[in-house]
């Protein structure tokens, strides 16, 4: 299956990284962990409490979640600028955790990467959604990194946060997302791992294009 995955814990920059070797590799981008912060800022927006699964699963079922580029949509409803906040990244970790959401969007998201060419990332693209793509890493940076780094862009957004808010907020997701009983975070058992901590994203980016490289000349 013709398909790069990229998982990893918040803030270990695949976004940006999925989005640099799609781009290098001339493929499409899927940002499941938008997808995730959709349905997350849909269950806000109608005061739904994720613990009510039966509300949860009801409107998941009926939402549509589509891209446009790097635009995400939900319910034809533009939500790019509106998903990307410490409050939307808490409650998609809550959400990730429901049934009938990760079924839901574990299908939209196979639907769309069945056409291949395709770079995935999100938290378990290599061990659930692609057991069988072809090329599969887990991205990772030290906790002190990841909230260096999501500080930054949320106050190139115009922001003000602070850095020990940050950072207890990327322990208690990446303590989340790894206990989940549900599709919890961990590598794939034939990925490979980057931890990108002291690395500039392009040499994370020409790595992993070095590593696609040497598996497709040995096959």
């Amino acid at each position: 299956m013709d398909i790069v995955t990229i998982d990893g814990p918040a803030g270990a920059g695949k976004s940006t990284i999925s989005r640099m070797v799609a781009q290098r590799l001339g493929y499409d981008r899927l940002d499941t962990g938008a997808m995730y912060r959709a349905v997350a800022w849909l269950l806000d927006r109608h005061n739904i409490d994720p613990s009510d699964s039966e509300a949860v699963a009801d409107i998941c079922k009926k939402c549509d979640i589509h891209f446009e580029g790097e635009k995400i949509f939900i319910n034809g409803e533009d939500v790019t600028g509106l998903i990307r906040t410490p409050k939307m990244d808490m409650l998609a970790s809550q959400v990730s955790a429901i049934p009938a959401v990760r079924e839901r969007l574990s299908e939209l998201q196979q639907k769309i990467g069945s056409r291949g060419r395709c770079v995935a990332e999100g938290r378990d693209m290599g061990t659930v959604v692609f057991p069988d793509a072809d090329y599969k890493f887990f991205l990772d940076a030290s906790p002190e990194e990841r909230a260096r780094r999501r500080k930054k862009q949320l106050e190139s957004a115009g922001e003000i946060v602070q850095y020990e808010i940050i950072l207890k907020q990327i322990i208690e997701r990446d303590r989340a997302d790894i206990s989940r009983a549900i599709c919890p975070l961990k590598p794939a058992e034939d990925a490979a791992i980057v931890d990108s901590t002291s690395l500039s994203p392009a040499q994370v980016v020409d790595f992993i294009l070095s590593e696609i490289n040497k598996k497709r000349e040995k096959s």
